[in-house]
Formats: C-alpha cells, sequence, structure tokens
C-alpha cells in the first residue's frame, strides 16, 4: 500500500548496494540470537537499503526480521542471466547482524513483459521463467543454499539466517502492483506453482500470501477479504499456503484491528489453519501531508505501542508470526505516498523519534 499511486517503478528498482563485512576467524559460529525474547516478531520493512550503522542499531533495539523486496527484474535484467550480487551484498550483511529475511518476490524482468506488474501468469514462457526463478532462489538462498555454503568458507564465524519463508507478490488486490486489474484466479494459479517450486528445494519451506490493505484505492481493486476468499476457492490454495499477509494501515487502532481480525476470520471460514503475518503497518510523523496516516510524531508513537500491545495480547489467539513496521527512517518523497516520508522510527538524520523510543520499550532494546 506505502507504494501506491505512481511509485511502483521505485519500489521494484530497489536494489541492494551496502558493501559486506569481512568477519575473520577459524571458529564454529555460535547461534545467533535474533530479535531477543521475541524472535523475528518485531521486524522493519525499510524503504531504502540500511549502511552498517542502521543494521547494528535494528539489532540492538530488538528488530529480528527484515522485509526483503526481492525483485526478480532486479536479478534477471537479461533475460535468461541471473545476477545475484546486489542480494548477495544484503543477505550477507542480515547474516552479519543477526536478522532473519522475511522476502516478498514480485517484478516481472522486461523480457516477459511490457511492464513489471504484468503478472507472469499473463504467459507460459513468464510462468515458467518465473518458477526458474523462484527454484535458482530458493537452491541460493534458502537453508544449506549456495550462497551459505560460501559464506562459510569465507567467513566462518558468521551465522547463515537463510529463507524460510516466501511472500508471494504483493498487494495483488490492487491494480498499482497487479495490471491491468486485480485478478484472484491467477493469484490462486500463481500461490500454487509458487508454493510446489519453493517446498521441491526446500520440504520445510513456508509460502506467505501476499500482504493486502483492505481497500485499495486503485482502478478495478478488489478488497481484501473478498480477493482473498475468492483465491481460497480454488482447489489446492489451502495447501499450499502456511500462512496470509496483512496490511491493515488505518487512522487509528481500531481500523487495525478490525483488518487483522476479519482477515483471521476469512482463513476460518474457508476452514484453512494457516497463521498470520502482518508484512507491512505504519503511520507518518508529520500531519501537514493531509493523510489520515499522518500524525503527530508523539501520536505516531502512540499508535504503534498500542498496535503491537494489542497484537501481542491476541498473538496466540491470531496465530500470528510477527510485525513489521513500514519503515526505518524518514526520507524524501516515495512516489505519491504522502505520509511515506515521515513513516520511519528514526529521522532522516537517524536521530531517534519517539515511534523508535516506543518500539524499543516493547521490544526491551536498546534505542
Amino acid at each position: 500500500m506505502r507504494f501506491a499511486r505512481g511509485a511502483t517503478t521505485a519500489l521494484l528498482g530497489l536494489a541492494a548496494t551496502v558493501a559486506g563485512l569481512g568477519c575473520g576467524g577459524s571458529e564454529e559460529p555460535e547461534a545467533a540470537s535474533i530479535g531477543g525474547d521475541y524472535g523475528a516478531f518485531f521486524g522493519i520493512a525499510p524503504s531504502e537499503t540500511p549502511n552498517d550503522a542502521d543494521f547494528a542499531r535494528m539489532t540492538a533495539g530488538g528488530i529480528g526480521s527484515y522485509h526483503v523486496l526481492l525483485s526478480w527484474q532486479t536479478v534477471e535484467v537479461v533475460k535468461g542471466t541471473y545476477d545475484w550480487s546486489a542480494y548477495d551484498t544484503e543477505f550477507r550483511q542480515l547474516a552479519t547482524y543477526g536478522i532473519e529475511p522475511v522476502p516478498y518476490v514480485i517484478g516481472t524482468p522486461p523480457g516477459y513483459a511490457p511492464v513489471s506488474t504484468d503478472p507472469p501468469t499473463a504467459s507460459g514462457e513468464a510462468f515458467d521463467a518465473w518458477a526458474d526463478f523462484l527454484k535458482e532462489a530458493a537452491a541460493r538462498y534458502g537453508p544449506d543454499g549456495e550462497f551459505w555454503q560460501d559464506l562459510a568458507e569465507s567467513d566462518p564465524d558468521i551465522v547463515a539466517q537463510p529463507i524460510r519463508v516466501w511472500e508471494i507478490w504483493n498487494e495483488p488486490n490492487s491494480s498499482v502492483f497487479w495490471t491491468p486489474q486485480p485478478d484472484p484466479d491467477a493469484y490462486a494459479e500463481l500461490l500454487k506453482r509458487s508454493s510446489r517450486v519453493l517446498k521441491g528445494v526446500d520440504p520445510a519451506a513456508e509460502v506467505m500470501t501476499a500482504g493486502m490493505f483492505l481497500t485499495p484505492q486503485s482502478d478495478g481493486a478488489i478488497k481484501s477479504i473478498d480477493f482473498l476468499r475468492d483465491v481460497y476457492d480454488h482447489r489446492g490454495v489451502a495447501e499450499a499456503v502456511d500462512i496470509v499477509g496483512v496490511h491493515p494501515y488505518g487512522s487509528n487502532l481500531g481500523d487495525v484491528l478490525d483488518q487483522v481480525e476479519r482477515t483471521e476470520a476469512a482463513i476460518e471460514d474457508v476452514g484453512d489453519d494457516a497463521s498470520l503475518w502482518v508484512t507491512e503497518i505504519g503511520w507518518g510523523s508529520d500531519p501537514s501531508s493531509g493523510n489520515d496516516l499522518a500524525k503527530t510524531p508523539d501520536q505516531q508513537a502512540d499508535l504503534l505501542s498500542a498496535s503491537y500491545e494489542a497484537l501481542l495480547e491476541r498473538q496466540e489467539a491470531l496465530d500470528l508470526r510477527g510485525v513489521i513496521w513500514y519503515t526505518w527512517h524518514d526520507a524524501e518523497l516515495v512516489g505519491e505516498c504522502a505520509w511515506c516520508p515521515s513513516a520511519g522510527l528514526v529521522d532522516s538524520d537517524r536521530d531517534s523519534k519517539p515511534a523508535w523510543l516506543a518500539f524499543t520499550e516493547l521490544t526491551g532494546g536498546t534505542p
């Protein structure tokens, strides 16, 4: 939802550019302590690739998971050729700081579609190429993947953080991310084939539906609950899906909880036992933008505290795996999203905002 209305290119053009860190030594690596007492529950969805100081501060603050934009079009710029270098750097960095990657895979390369938001299901060639890409990504970054094997030889004291959960696409109920318009039938096929491919490489892999906002404002958009029910109408979807993603953006706590609980109820209604994961949530801290998700800095912090506390209280009942905040630091305008530039936990100079202090109070981390 955060990149809606004209920002698709910016979303899919992001690539990891940070430099990797060298960690010498010959001792066996110790198991990383992910996210303190909460594991991967508290996550972050950065709008820009963090630097070393950012990653270190995230770890100290109790952030245990990181929403990785795994862009197919970034890796396969040249049709039939994969360039993993940007992601090698990013996954190495996450492992260095003991943060679990939670990728969402999206973006059809120009060799297979006119625009990146055209789904790979639109043609047989593209759909086969999508399956090949997923297979290679899982073989590289999944448990015991090629990347982690190489890293174990070059930097044995970095503990691998392989991909264990794969989120397929982003907000397919919106025509911003699924063009020309949302199609639950096509998305169901994407989910089922993706699940078969990923679990063929790693039988323990978990597949998550794309997180969705309840009422996206775009041509042909479908309410997330209705879209999800239509997807589940397809035979085999319940077996393919382990987790359902949700983006419960709302102007107040009641709106947030309503979306999460309605999503959980929809899962129960179709007889599935999938877990939930809030893969995006947030508010801005600049009310001058005029958006209902733009609050004052103190209101942003209060909404963060209230939503996380309420979700933690309901964690077991909802089978909620985690909550990922958008975003790490304030930045320039993000597409046409009015509230996004001020959505950070810290400001553009990395000074703590009330939201970061509230976040670390919840995690027990250090600001």
